[in-house]
Order: structure tokens, then C-alpha cells, then sequence
């Protein structure tokens, strides 16, 4: 997660910079001008939806390739290919952070792969991608009026991911941590597991986002212990003094949220850790009935730390038909259904005010959930990172 010099700018701005006329006509290279104007993106994108044309212009294209975060790309790949007889999907299981490489290493050869990327970590893919037009957004016409427009500039987000804290459900019957700096007290020493940030990037956004929120940090300490927080020699705030006690209290690092679920879920236990992992986790206990974990619901002063995953097709896509009407796929139906449907579970947040919630789940602006915010991430991620690493035992 690199960090360049860029100005602090408002979100109302960004959303101006990023949709405005001014933007979308910026000075692109011819090759990339023509490419925008034939396949109908950018300042070239069609006011209405015409599946049936689109679908005749794809199939000509013959395939499609995706680069997803997520291993689910060949669930709503295969569906995909049922709706649409004769559109091929080569789907490509592979990080964030990996998807951001090959993106920018295609781009800078020529030699033009993906067609739709499908990734966490929004910060990188601004600056990395957006600004140097290696990708552009593609909004589907007929979703406008029901996907909020901060969802919708500067990249189409497909929905809303929690990170939140697990517990072991057959060893308590309520949440044993009842606050965030619980974590760091000696009798959850090396009972907290916490996936990689170096590896997932959502979870740098984690880290970022506890950091921004040191004011609330700091107020939580004092609730909790009844004193103020004494900050360690040479730590900033709050939020820093959060992760240097976590990583002091020999937090256990995990290598994915599935580790992380499956620790803390498994059965006969006699003293459970708890963890940080993805909300979405939960789905989990769908595939293994013995697992044994539930959401941290209450616990302060926030309950977890909301990431946007977002959907973008690639400059001079060789597919870009094909690339529009997957990614029209992708973001489903009003019931949840269509290629939205893997994601239709609890933790995941549909972003369409036309989708009800899955079965079971809340709305975002119901839960005690801090956003992450990609402008603070790009400019302080790198120097968390670098705490987090210069502090580990």
C-alpha cells in the first residue's frame, strides 16, 4: 500500500471529481479514448438497459475474464453461464493486493487479460488504478435510482463487508469480551486471534479505522479502567496504544478469517480464544454444524469496522459487453437472487435499497459500526503497517 502525496479531499468532492464531465473526458491515450467510446463506458456509457442487445454483443465476444477477491466467482460464474448460453467465465481466485499487481502489470505491458475486477481495499484501487485510468466504473443503467450514489462514485460498490469480533458459543453463553481493549487484558493473553493485515488488506483498513477513532478509543479506556489512558513512550493516540497492547498481549496472527472462525468455533473447547474476522464467517457453520461461534454484538465502543468490495472493469478490456453484463449480474436482483446470491448471506450488506437484508441480518445504519475510510487508509496505511510489524514479539 503505497503512499504518494495527496491532498485530504471531502467525499462530496470526491464524488464531483470522480463523475463529473471534467473526468470522465480527462486526456486519455487515443487507444484508450477509442476503446471507451465502442464499448459504451465512460462518458460513453448508455442512459438505458438493453439486455437483449447486450447480450447479442457479448456473446460475440465469446467469454469473459474475472479477477475476484473472492472464491465465490465460480458460483455466480456458473450461474451466470446458464442464464447466458455461450459467454464463457474465467474466473481467478486471487487476493486483493495480487489482483492490484497483475492489474497494474498488464496495464503497463499491454498485454490486457481481465476484463472486471472484483476487490477489497478501495484506498489502492483509487490510486493505484482509477487515477492512472487502468479501470473504470461501469454503474448498470437500470440500477441508478436504487443504489445510493455514494455507492455508486467514484466505483460501483457490490456490498458492504464486516469485519466483528467471534466467540465460542458452547463455552459461554454471552460474549466474554464486553469491550475492544478487553483484548489486551493478561487473561486474554495469546487468546486473541486476529488475521494477517500485511496479507488482507480489509484488515489494514481494520487498523486504520480504530486509529482514526482514537478520541472514542481513548473515552472507551477510561470506561473501562476508570482512569485515563497512558500512552507508551513515543505512541501517538489511543488507537495506536490499542494495537501496540494487542500485539503485547501475544495476539495470535491467522492466516485467513476462515482460520480464524474455525479456531474459535470448534467444539469441546476449554478455553476458547475469540477473534477478528469477517462477519460473512458465519455462513461457516452452514458447511460444519459442530462449529460453535456467534457476532460479538455489543461489544464497545463499536461492534466492527465496515469495508466497501467493489466491482471495476479494466482499461481495454478485450470483453467489455461481456464484462457489462456480468457485472449487471453480479449485483443481482431485488430478492438477493440472481449472481448476487452467494453474497446474499449474514455479514455481507446488499447496497441496493430495493434488497432486503438476508435472513437473520440488519441494516448498515443499524448497527454499531464504524466505516472505513479510503482517503485516511491510503494516506496512514503504510504506517500502521509498519507499527504493526515494528511491534510484533
Amino acid at each position: 500500500m503505497k503512499k504518494g502525496f495527496c491532498l485530504i479531499l471531502s467525499p462530496i468532492f470526491l464524488i464531483l471529481l470522480f463523475s463529473s464531465p471534467l473526468w470522465s473526458q480527462a486526456s486519455y491515450p487515443k487507444e484508450t479514448e477509442e476503446w471507451l467510446k465502442k464499448s459504451g463506458l465512460g462518458a460513453y456509457a448508455p442512459k438505458t438497459f438493453d439486455e437483449k442487445d447486450l447480450y447479442e454483443k457479448a456473446k460475440a465476444e465469446k467469454e469473459v475474464s474475472v479477477y475476484s477477491y473472492s472464491s465465490r466467482v465460480h458460483e455466480f460464474g456458473k450461474t451466470f453461464m446458464q442464464k447466458y448460453p455461450g459467454i464463457k467465465v474465467n474466473g481467478f481466485d486471487m487476493d486483493s493486493t495480487e489482483i492490484v499487481t497483475k492489474v497494474l502489470a498488464e496495464q503497463k505491458t499491454g498485454n490486457f487479460v481481465a476484463d472486471v475486477i472484483f476487490l477489497k481495499d478501495p484506498s489502492t484501487v483509487i490510486n493505484e488504478l482509477m487515477k492512472k485510468a487502468y479501470c473504470f466504473t461501469y454503474v448498470p443503467p437500470d440500477l441508478k435510482s436504487v443504489i445510493p450514489e455514494r455507492y455508486q462514485n467514484p466505483f460501483l460498490v457490490h456490498h458492504v463487508s464486516l469485519d466483528v469480533l467471534v466467540y465460542n458459543t458452547e463455552l459461554y453463553k454471552q460474549a466474554p469480551i464486553k469491550s475492544l481493549w478487553d483484548l489486551t487484558r493478561p487473561e486474554w493473553k495469546s487468546r486473541v486471534l486476529f488475521p494477517d493485515p500485511t496479507k488482507m488488506p480489509e484488515f489494514i483498513e481494520f487498523l486504520c479505522t480504530i486509529v482514526q477513532h482514537s478520541d472514542e478509543m481513548a473515552k472507551e479506556y477510561e470506561k473501562v479502567f476508570g482512569k485515563p489512558i497512558q500512552l507508551s513512550k513515543g505512541v501517538e493516540n489511543a488507537g495506536y496504544e490499542w494495537i501496540l497492547r494487542l500485539l503485547k498481549n501475544d495476539v495470535i496472527i491467522a492466516g485467513s478469517t476462515n482460520d480464524v472462525s474455525n479456531a474459535v468455533g470448534q467444539a469441546g473447547q476449554k478455553s476458547a480464544p475469540v477473534g477478528i474476522t469477517a462477519f460473512s464467517r458465519l455462513r461457516d457453520k452452514e458447511k460444519n454444524p459442530k462449529l460453535a461461534f456467534d457476532v460479538a454484538y455489543d461489544i464497545q465502543p463499536v461492534m466492527g469496522v465496515a469495508t466497501e468490495v467493489i466491482i471495476a472493469i479494466t482499461n481495454r478490456a478485450p470483453h467489455p459487453n461481456a464484462a457489462k453484463l456480468i457485472v449487471r449480474w453480479m449485483m443481482g436482483d431485488e430478492k438477493g437472487g440472481q449472481g448476487y446470491a452467494p453474497y446474499f448471506v449474514l455479514g455481507d450488506v446488499p447496497v441496493r435499497t430495493d434488497q432486503a437484508a438476508p435472513k437473520g441480518s440488519k441494516r448498515l445504519k443499524d448497527m454499531n459500526v464504524w466505516n472505513a475510510d479510503a482517503q485516511f487508509v491510503w494516506d496512514n496505511g503504510q504506517k500502521i503497517r509498519d507499527f504493526w510489524l515494528a511491534n510484533l514479539r
